[in-house]
């Protein structure tokens, strides 16, 4: 009988020590589920403090214009002789196929197919806003395509005029599927607007890094710049999962989505 209660004395001690053990012991080693959501990054809202550390900054905002910008005539792609079914060339505008920029001489960029084709060309100009009516070219060059499908682009030598603040030019980009039949060769073309940097703007530009004045543009509305950094960006830091985000993000806020994961195929090789 003894050792029977000496047997149950030790059993209480034992529930009780244990009942009096610390909860935090059976959640000092979370799940790996909880881990994996834990580490997962979520793209925030749109106008957060930290545009560095989201996604949803460099979402394009269309400017608003009191003037309505020139019809594109033509745009999108005409013919696909050198070209797969369906495939045709993207140029990294939006829908209106327009682009503001502060720049004086611009970049450009387009989405091509994979094609056998060597050579394109692009041609720049005045967009006949003289009273006259008559259009200038400002400039016309020869590209060398590559051999894969990807994201090219071409910027205005700083040999060539700047372009003029406030003045709409129109851009023709051509590939050159035959040399004896132009209507076989397939063309985007687009426009493009220089206009003055207002004060508040160029303040906070000059205090700014790549991420943070893609940003700014992409906010102000002034599509080529905001493009060009973060193309720049991409360049810089091709694996860092942040910059994708806002590329991403980016073009999808233009229904670009399509050509988000393609190759930048000149840009980052090129002295710009």
């Amino acid at each position: 009988m003894k050792l029977l209660q000496t047997s149950l004395y030790f059993i209480v001690l034992y529930l009780t020590s244990y009942s009096m053990l610390p909860p935090v012991l059976a959640q000092s080693y979370p799940t790996k589920t909880t881990w994996q959501v834990s580490q997962k990054f979520q793209p925030s809202v749109d106008n957060q403090r930290h545009p560095e550390t989201i996604g949803a900054g460099t979402r394009f905002k269309p400017p608003v214009d009191d003037q309505t910008n020139p019809e594109t005539r033509g745009a999108g792609t005409r013919g696909s002789s050198c070209f797969l079914p369906k495939q045709v060339i993207t140029s990294l505008l939006p829908a209106n196929q327009s682009g503001l920029t502060l720049n004086k001489h611009p970049t450009f960029f387009w989405h091509i197919p994979q094609t056998s084709v060597k050579t394109a060309e692009f041609a720049i100009i005045t967009d006949g806003n003289k009273r006259d009516g008559e259009e200038t070219v400002v400039y016309e060059t020869t590209l060398s395509l590559p051999q894969q499908s990807g994201i090219i682009s071409l910027t205005l030598p700083k040999k060539v005029e700047a372009l003029k603040t406030n003045t709409n030019y129109r851009w023709y980009f051509t590939i050159i599927c035959d040399d004896e039949d132009s209507s076989n060769n397939p063309y985007v073309e687009g426009l493009v607007k220089r206009i003055p940097a207002q004060l508040k703007l160029s303040t906070s530009l000059s205090n700014a890094n790549l991420l943070q004045m893609a940003n700014l543009y992409a906010q102000a509305g002034i599509w080529h710049d905001a493009l060009t950094s973060l193309v720049k960006l991409r360049c810089n830091q091709p694996n860092n999962p942040k910059v994708k985000l806002h590329w991403q993000q980016f073009l999808d806020s233009v229904k670009l989505n399509n050509i988000v994961s393609e190759p930048l195929l000149n840009y980052c090789t090129i002295k710009n």
